[in-house]
């Protein structure tokens, strides 16, 4: 371990990513003393985590972290409860996050974060209402659109075949599809499935108009953005719906919620449910597929499970 690691793994875990030589990037927060924090980790491998004497390095936030995306080039972004987004690079000889760069731009927290299908521009979503394109080169604004929504932007999701593509749910009950290619970019999206406000979104691997919706009842929704309606739905769970995560080889999508479980669905002609876990003992906050089309969650119990 390098030097000026803290000391602890904060007991919340948001936050998760698998790279491809199978390190774990972890984001943990401290939600329950004076001051709300945040802190950065990475580990060698699932099972080291969240342990901090196994760290490979780990380095403190200037706030609680909301959301991560790990751009290209071991390149992390956070999303902030501050409004703030930082960027931090991972340098593996030796084992260190140095800081890229970091700017308040959001009102209140940044409750999501997507980037495009070329790896070129990074949106961000808030409680502020507020959707901003980043352009993840030079790190300026392209974009901002405000107010999006008539209330918290609970997540965005951007198209894994379109770079020009992105949908964003919110606390208003809508669904918007963003195509900067118009004029005027947003189009409602039909939420009439749905029993309450959409809350998470996850666009089919490899499918340049299906994505689901998950909302605060526990449903989720298979929907195709050429048409209104719905393809499918079922009830994972029963809780509002936090994460959904497509597997990159299988058509297997995993989603937790304001439970303690972790489920994967097979989306064939009909959802099937093809596996269920308990064993975390507070809400499941993070989802992560590795290489080997393994499930990885991260909770608040400060657990990090494998599923296989």
């Amino acid at each position: 371990m390098s030097g000026n690691i803290p000391a602890v793994v904060e007991t919340h875990l948001d936050a998760i990513h698998c790279t491809s030589d199978g390190r774990i990037i972890l984001g943990s927060n401290n939600l329950a003393g004076r001051y709300w924090n945040g802190s950065l980790w990475c580990f060698p491998t699932v099972q080291d985590a969240p342990n901090v004497e196994k760290c490979l390095t780990g380095i403190d936030v200037s706030a609680g972290i909301c959301d991560m995306e790990y751009l290209n080039k071991d390149y992390v972004a956070l999303g902030l409860d501050s409004g703030g987004l930082e960027v931090y690079k991972y340098d593996s000889e030796p084992a260190n996050f140095s800081w890229v760069f970091g700017v308040c731009e959001h009102d209140d927290f940044i409750s999501s974060l997507s980037l495009n299908s070329d790896k070129s521009s990074l949106v961000t979503a808030g409680a502020d209402k507020c959707v901003k394109i980043w352009d993840v080169e030079s790190w300026g604004t392209s974009a901002t659109y405000r107010p999006v929504h008539g209330g918290i932007i609970w997540q965005v999701a951007c198209s894994s075949e379109d770079s020009n593509l992105f949908l964003t749910c919110g606390q208003d009950g809508k669904i918007l599809l963003f195509d900067l290619r118009l004029p005027k970019p947003a189009s409602n999206m039909d939420n009439s499935s749905l029993k309450d406000e959409p809350t998470a979104l996850a666009w089919k691997t490899g499918s340049p108009s299906s994505y689901v919706v998950g909302d605060a009842s526990g449903l989720v929704a298979l929907k195709d953005t050429r048409n209104t309606g719905t393809v499918c739905s079922w009830n994972p769970h029963k809780r509002r719906i936090c994460r959904l995560s497509f597997s990159k080889s299988k058509p297997w999508l995993a989603s937790i919620a304001d439970d303690t479980d972790v489920c994967i669905t097979e989306i064939g002609e009909s959802p099937v449910e093809v596996y269920k876990n308990h064993d975390h003992q507070d809400f499941v906050r993070g989802l992560a597929w590795n290489e080997k089309n393994e499930l990885i969650s991260c909770g608040w119990d400060k657990k990090v499970l494998k599923h296989t």
